[in-house]
């Protein structure tokens, strides 16, 4: 749609294909692809779930 700007688009698109392939929440995939896509390696977390992706790591 011409009236939305995203801000990075790559992002977007890793985050469309991987929440079509599991069961994570949608938040918590974009946080990750976000991240990523920003040169991040690692998002820490203490979401449970959220940390069995792996693009995340769990704070203990």
């Amino acid at each position: 749609m011409p009236i939305f700007a995203f801000e990075n688009k790559q992002a977007i698109q890793e985050f469309i294909i991987s929440a079509k392939e599991n069961k994570y929440d949608l938040s918590d995939l974009l946080i990750a692809y976000s991240a990523k896509n920003k040169g991040c390696e690692k998002i820490i977390t203490f979401d449970k779930k959220a940390s069995k992706f792996r693009l995340f790591e769990l704070i203990k």
